[in-house]
């Protein structure tokens, strides 16, 4: 549907006389952002940490659920967006209403709840370069979350129910992820995608992926933050001592064994 349109649109600037550049009209192709939340994250002046859900360190997604188009280089473009998960622990124990202790903040939808929707625009700056240094533009964000408090758990008994608009500002982008981002493969449509397989690349059409670059902070006037940066896999580096931690403890085992 995406290429009649566009196909559309050509034939009408033909039919026109309108002469069309040699910019291939570019999009950032709708899918998810997978978000480990990072320190400064703050509700109601408490400190709040990620809870892991999935896929790898993932405590927050973010669906974009419409392509971008770019028709010229410096072009923005607005599309809707939801919150699909964010699962926050209390770093310090606190009383929201039900006593002393752990808190947790989900979103209403994980109960039937109304959906956390807002809208992103993001700049097509600089040309897609094939790799992540640097970056191909900026985006800004603003989501209307609709959470509960509850204690205990991520499904403990809810303390209180709210709503807060988030709004985020100027952070970069990239059409190609690091090598250590956690990467979820799909073709070309499937929503639930970051790294999309079948990219069209020609004269007429460039598809690209998107990957925030750094912290995104998204905040609210009372003081609440949120703070997440793309999901990361474990670097080489680390791997490595985890798997001669586990060699270790394997050894040490079969030593006593009698």
């Amino acid at each position: 549907m995406r290429r009649l349109m566009f196909c559309a649109v050509l034939c009408v600037f033909a039919l026109c006389g309108v002469c069309t550049s040699a910019f291939a009209a570019s999009f950032v192709l709708a899918g998810s952002d997978y978000l480990t939340t990072q320190p400064g994250t703050v509700f109601a002046g408490v400190p709040f940490n990620g809870v892991p859900v999935g896929p790898g360190n993932t405590d927050t997604i973010v669906q974009r659920l419409r392509d971008a188009t770019f028709l010229n280089l410096g072009d923005s473009s607005t599309i809707p967006i939801e919150m699909l998960s964010l699962n926050l622990a209390s770093a310090v124990p606190v009383d929201f209403g039900l006593g002393l202790g752990t808190y947790y903040i989900t979103l209403q939808t994980a109960r039937g709840g109304p959906a956390s929707v807002g809208q992103m625009t993001i700049t097509y700056s600089n040309l897609d370069d094939g790799v992540f240094t640097g970056s191909e533009g900026t985006f800004s964000s603003f989501f209307d979350v609709f959470f509960d408090v509850r204690l205990g758990s991520l499904n403990g008994p809810i303390a209180m129910s709210s709503d807060l608009v988030l709004s985020n500002s100027g952070t970069p982008w990239d059409a190609n992820p690091d090598p250590t981002v956690l990467l979820v493969n799909g073709l070309v449509g499937n929503l639930t995608a970051n790294w999309h397989t079948n990219k069209i690349d020609n004269v007429d059409i460039h598809d690209m992926d998107f990957f925030p670059v750094g912290v995104i902070q998204e905040i609210h006037p009372n003081g609440a933050q949120h703070n997440a940066d793309t999901t990361h896999t474990p670097e080489p580096a680390s791997a490595w001592l985890l798997g001669a931690g586990l060699l270790a403890i394997a050894g040490g085992l079969k030593k006593a064994r009698p």
